[in-house]
């Protein structure tokens, strides 16, 4: 349930619509408040000192920012798609979801489509008198109303500015490279379950991890469920603590065939499941099966690209894209590729540090529950950061040297 809700985040995270919304849902929630506080105003015969105005002109407030928030809407809307454009060109559009992540463009609209729509909600309580009705100014509403325009004038330099800098290499190259370290530290796939150094002695542990996959698998039985995949597709994520729980309810071994990143297709193989066979009836067998099946493919996100959430490899790659981009004959930009190198460098060298996680999870009474039979470590990682980066720049004796500099870097922290 963790991954696929770290997933949906993420989705959310990377589009337009989101903050939008919650910011319209707001202004509603607040043009009702202001309402109903310049109602109580009202009814008690009170006035604000310091803002007091007549209903002709509060219309005409209004009216003036609701206007000009929804047109700037739709100013920010078109430069957002021309700085996407220009990244999509620059740097590769699988970049684009990292440029959507750090922009401010969701919440600017946000706030412009919120102030329009929160003025036209006041605007419709302005009366004026007629006959035996009352007029009926809302100064509360009108006075929130000014100075949400207020503060989408100063918005709208803001974005200006993050537009500036956000289109520039730099930039992007830090915002892949947090990607990249954000990974490291969720370290991929010891997120998968808990290690079992946390629950057992060193010497128990010592003894444990000399078990073999065969070993342990032949504790459990040979009766297994393998489980094909429903769907094609990249693996997003893998939910390792309800396939540690699987293996709790069946009293068996979850044998994961599959890693987040890979390519899956459809009755592609994802897991083998062994367990004792306590079933009576073939009906029950059957029923068995379908269960297991209905749960792995559950817990495994599979979906239409590859995300750094759970896939080390991937984030490297992104930072490795934009350094053979920068390397093209076409653009020729080596300074570009060789900041690259220095984030991946640098990522390198953190992760080196780390211990490899181990490939066999245990639950909380340490027995054996999760198998995983591939993963990335560093090894693959490196390979994935600097392989192509030295085959495509092999040509040129800065990039090179640039990278043997980040390789003895990496060698020192290793030490």
């Amino acid at each position: 349930m963790r991954a696929r809700l770290e997933n949906l985040w993420d989705s959310f995270r990377t589009s337009f619509w989101f903050v939008p919304t919650i910011m319209s849902l707001m202004a509603i929630m607040l043009a009702m408040g202001t309402n109903q506080l310049d109602s109580l105003l009202a009814s008690s015969d009170r006035q604000l000192s310091w803002f007091s105005t007549t209903a002709l002109a509060a219309r005409s407030t209004l009216s003036s920012v609701a206007g000009a928030t929804i047109a700037l809407a739709g100013v920010v809307f078109s430069i957002t798609i021309v700085t996407l454009s220009i990244a999509s060109s620059q740097y590769g559009s699988r970049l684009v979801r990292n440029v959507m992540g750090a922009s401010i463009a969701d919440l600017v609209i946000g706030q412009y489509i919120g102030t329009s729509l929160y003025c036209m909600l006041i605007l419709q309580n302005v009366r004026e008198a007629h006959g035996d009705s009352p007029a009926f100014t809302p100064q509360v509403g009108t006075a929130v109303g000014l100075c949400l325009g207020l503060i989408s004038m100063g918005m709208l330099i803001w974005f200006i500015h993050h537009v500036a800098t956000a289109i520039q290499a730099p930039t992007i190259i830090q915002e892949v490279s947090r990607d990249l370290n954000e990974a490291i530290n969720r370290l991929f796939p010891e997120r998968i379950g808990e290690a079992a150094e946390k629950e057992i002695d060193e010497e128990a542990l010592e003894d444990q991890n000399c078990q073999t996959f065969d070993e342990i698998l032949s504790g459990v039985g040979k009766y297994n469920i393998t489980v094909p995949s429903k769907r094609e597709g990249y693996i997003e994520g893998i939910d390792g603590g309800s396939l540690i729980s699987l293996g709790q309810e069946l009293n068996g071994v979850v044998e994961l065939m599959c890693k987040p990143g890979d390519y899956i297709t459809q009755d592609q193989l994802l897991a083998r499941v062994w367990c004792q066979d306590q079933t009576e009836t073939e009906e029950d067998s059957e029923e068995q099966i379908e269960t297991v099946n209905n749960t792995v493919n559950r817990v495994i996100i599979i979906g239409l690209r590859r995300t750094p959430r759970q896939d080390v490899t991937y984030a490297a790659r992104e930072l490795v894209e934009i350094a053979l981009r920068a390397l093209s004959p076409g653009i020729n930009d080596p300074f570009t590729a060789m900041s690259c190198v220095d984030r991946l460098g640098g990522a390198l060298g953190r992760l080196v540090e780390r211990s490899c996680p181990s490939q066999i999870r245990r639950d909380s009474e340490s027995v054996p529950r999760l198998i995983i039979t591939t993963a990335d470590g560093f090894a693959e990682v490196l390979k994935y950061s600097f392989g192509m980066i030295r085959e495509y720049g092999s040509s040129n004796t800065t990039v090179s040297l640039k990278i043997l500099e980040a390789l003895t870097g990496i060698t020192s922290h290793a030490s």
